[in-house]
């Protein structure tokens, strides 16, 4: 059984457009799926609006490619959903979702 997705987050444009194939949402290791669902299940939820993670995770990209230099090769940089996960780890932690790690 499928959901249709919520239009901002379906449809973003840009380099923060979700990475597809014919169409179809592409996960290349499990993990990248269930990030993918963590954020967008929390957003649903109503725990932060979509826009709020998208700006996230435009920085973090955008954070990444500087950090790289502009003659970085694409290799060189984390991949989408690495970008992603990092957005949404600084989002829940801005929050107060997750507790901070124990030391």
């Amino acid at each position: 059984m499928s959901r249709p997705a919520k239009p901002e987050i379906a449809e973003m444009q840009g380099f923060v457009s979700l990475p597809r194939r014919s169409g179809e949402l592409v996960f290349h290791a499990p993990w990248e799926r269930k990030a993918f669902a963590l954020a967008v299940s929390l957003c649903e939820e109503g725990y932060y609006q979509w826009d709020e993670f998208r700006d996230h995770l435009i920085a973090e990209i955008a954070a990444a490619e500087r950090a790289a230099g502009s003659d970085a090769s694409p290799a060189a940089l984390p991949s989408y959903y690495e970008s992603w996960l990092a957005a949404l780890e600084k989002l829940l932690d801005e929050k107060g979702i997750v507790a901070p790690p124990m030391s």
